[in-house]
């Protein structure tokens, strides 16, 4: 049985063409004689004009020299409307299911009663389709050679047979209903193909030709009802290609031994035959081109290159993609596919990483909507001495084409090494400035790891930096995303690269989660560095970071725990000794918090700030919860910053002391319970003082010289 075990999906049939239901006028033929082989098929053209499209409507009839139809006029627009009316009318299918015939006679009375006052390709439909739906194909007779009985008799007892089988019983019907019908015998490139070494000396398919109104067709009923999976297992699949399909297209997997039986002007031989490439049904409905190699089903390597090429023209909106195996494994980074805009045409790449025989396979898809890919060509690369210099591919997909990106760094490669105490891995890649990338790692398990990818901008090199941390040795899946920044919709996968870690650096290195903002405004984490976690002094009350900054921005803070933001639990200041945030964070509970750090340009006025950064934080043992002081606008757009005292708490009556740096300001008081204490501890930009708590509240002011008033910057509660 010629069933190919590539296929994904079932093909997708044409779309149906409506027309008025045609009577079909049955036409008196002397019954044809068992020996099919010795019978020429009629070419007497029909004495209707076809239509001037008709006579071309295939422009693959040039793909291999000299392919061209012997009855130009077979596919004409009558028949075609016609074939496709039978293979979209429900009713017939309905009916045909329906049927429990108890013997042959009892079918042949079915077919006759379903196709009264309808034309012969209906007719055909319905003996296709009852074939098709009720007969399987017998597999453990297939590859135990033990052929069961594979005449029409046996097969219909049995609802068994072989591609033998099929034929026969096609026949059978075709001869009772008095319809003009032979049994083809020949070669065909279906299951077990790709593994002949040699050419094949003994017949192993059988099929069908039929005529209807004087012009002779073809019919694969084996074929159309379904395939062998890599399992062994037949898998009924209706596949309507495969009623009366193309002659210049069915040459390229079925030979029939007569050559008659062809039906082409110019029949090809049997060397032609197995160096064609193996073109499945769906490559001709996608309307694709083979352009090289041309007629070869034998792929070479580019001349100087360490790789082999493929070209192929088709629509912008069909896409490929391509697997390279040897003995049957694909070869990781041996494939890639692009596409030219300009010249339609897909440019598909292959490196072999050892020497072989390679089968290439290319699959294609219709549009967006659709997400499964179907094999439409099958070619060889036989690989006798490896090239010098080998190489791979990352895994590209068409996004990454349509946005126009490039990968500066690594070239040549699928592959990037972290060995021997290196931390990270990085890719660095050029894309136009609509363009914005995420990131993502992953390991063998398809679980992300947790802090594992870092990706911003570079403005001084206008490229991309992706960065990616394994967390263990092993093999990971950095996967790069993106899409344009006017679009609304997600991030696409764009290109994937393979990381084998070995021997990293304990513990390993991980990136807190950042915005492209954090880059825009030119921070940097000074503390802690190379981890996504913050680190939780053993029995504390507060964490801390630390991030350097340009001097026009301002940054701010919060902690959430569960989702819910801690009010209070946060503080954002500025050490003016190391000219650095300090961002400390007060967990209320144990358990797993995240850090949120914000950000904005003081010049830019009307700017809020925006999230840059994001750190987790375990808090596994909490001495004592506590909150800071509340913070007003001031004392970020001064950079103040508290020494003490850091509880937002205060205890009523105590005598507390204050240490704070207030830069710039003309005076400094204190406010107690809403009466001002009279500060005389304030030297620009220090503040140091012992004030009395009261029992409400505390609150510290300044007066700068553009102002008059005082401006609040800090406040405390009492209990």
């Amino acid at each position: 049985m010629g069933c190919g075990s590539t296929r994904v999906a079932p093909v997708t049939e044409p779309i149906p063409v409506k027309i008025p239901e045609l009577n079909r006028t049955k036409k008196k033929t002397k019954k044809e004689s068992n020996d099919s082989e010795s019978k020429r098929p009629k070419t007497t053209r029909s004495t209707a004009i076809p239509d001037k499209d008709a006579q071309n409507t295939d422009h693959h009839q040039q793909l291999v020299n000299d392919i061209e139809a012997a009855d130009p006029y077979a596919f004409n627009t009558l028949l075609i409307q016609q074939r496709q009316k039978a293979i979209d009318n429900h009713s017939y299918r309905s009916a045909i299911q329906s049927w429990r015939p108890n013997s042959l006679q009892q079918l042949v009375n079915a077919i006759k009663s379903l196709s009264e006052n309808k034309s012969i390709v209906d007719c055909h439909w319905i003996i296709f389709y009852w074939i098709t739906y009720n007969i399987e194909y017998d597999a453990v007779s297939y590859f135990s050679k033990n052929y069961a009985d594979q005449t029409a008799e046996g097969v219909f007892r049995t609802r068994k047979g072989v591609c033998a089988g099929y034929g026969n019983i096609y026949k059978y019907l075709c001869d009772a209903l008095n319809i003009p019908c032979e049994k083809v015998s020949g070669y065909s490139k279906g299951y077990g193909f790709d593994e002949r070494e040699s050419v094949p000396t003994e017949t192993d398919h059988a099929w069908n030709a039929v005529e209807i109104n004087h012009h002779w067709y073809l019919i694969e009923s084996t074929w159309g009802a379904g395939h062998l999976t890599e399992e062994k297992n037949f898998q009924r699949e209706l596949n309507s290609y495969y009623f009366l399909p193309k002659p210049v297209e069915m040459i390229y997997h079925h030979l029939p031994e007569n050559e008659r039986w062809q039906l082409l002007q110019k029949p090809i031989g049997m060397k032609q035959y197995v160096q064609m490439p193996k073109l499945q049904p769906l490559y001709f409905a996608l309307n694709l081109d083979l352009i090289s190699p041309r007629n070869q089903v034998h792929v070479n390597l580019v001349s100087g290159k360490a790789y082999a090429l493929i070209l192929i023209k088709g629509p912008s909106d069909v896409d490929l993609i391509a697997k390279l195996k040897l003995n049957n494994k694909r070869i990781e980074g041996g494939d890639r596919v692009e596409f030219d805009t300009k010249q339609q045409m897909h440019r598909c790449y292959f490196a072999p990483n050892t020497i072989g025989k390679h089968k290439i396979t290319i699959y294609a898809k219709k549009g967006d909507k659709e997400n499964i890919y179907q094999d439409v060509i099958g070619l060889t690369l036989n690989v006798n001495e490896m090239p010098e210099n080998p190489i791979s591919f990352p895994k590209t997909w068409k996004n990454f084409f349509d946005l126009n990106m490039e990968v500066v760094s690594p070239k040549d490669t699928h592959l990037i090494k972290v060995h021997n105490r290196q931390t990270d891995a990085e890719v660095l890649i050029r894309s136009p400035d609509d363009v914005e990338l995420l990131g993502s790692l992953t390991n063998t398990r398809e679980e992300k790891v947790e802090g594992g990818h870092q990706v911003f901008y570079d403005r001084h090199k206008s490229l991309w930096r992706c960065k990616f941390a394994p967390n263990c040795d092993g093999m990971f899946d950095a996967q790069i995303l993106a899409k344009r920044k006017a679009d609304k919709g997600q991030y696409t996968s764009a290109v994937n690269f393979k990381i084998d870690a070995k021997n990293i650096l304990t513990p390993p290195m991980s990136y807190p989660n950042t915005w492209p903002l954090f880059y825009e405004l030119g921070l940097k984490i000074e503390s802690p560095r190379n981890r996504a976690t913050a680190v939780w002094p053993e029995n504390a009350s507060f964490a801390e970071i630390r991030i350097s900054a340009p001097s026009d921005v301002e940054l701010s803070c919060g902690i959430e725990f569960n989702g819910i933001t801690n009010e209070n639990c946060a503080l954002a200041q500025f050490d003016h000794d190391k000219q650095q945030w300090q961002l400390l964070f007060a967990p209320q509970c144990t358990g797993l918090h995240q850090l949120m750090i914000y950000g904005r340009r003081q010049s830019s006025a009307n700017t809020t700030s925006r999230s840059v950064a994001k750190f987790d934080l375990h808090v596994t043992r909490l001495r004592k919860p506590m909150n800071f002081p509340l913070i007003y606008t001031k004392f970020k757009t001064t950079k103040c910053r508290i020494y003490e005292p850091l509880e937002g708490t205060l205890k009523k009556g105590a005598i507390i002391p204050f240490h704070c740096v207030i830069p710039g300001a003309t005076e400094v008081d204190l406010q107690v319970d809403s009466k001002w204490v009279g500060v005389k501890g304030y030297e620009d930009p220090i503040l140091k003082t012992d004030i009395t708590v009261g029992s409400k509240e505390v609150i510290v002011y300044a007066k700068y010289e553009q102002n008059t008033n005082y401006d609040g910057l800090i406040r405390y509660s009492v209990v």
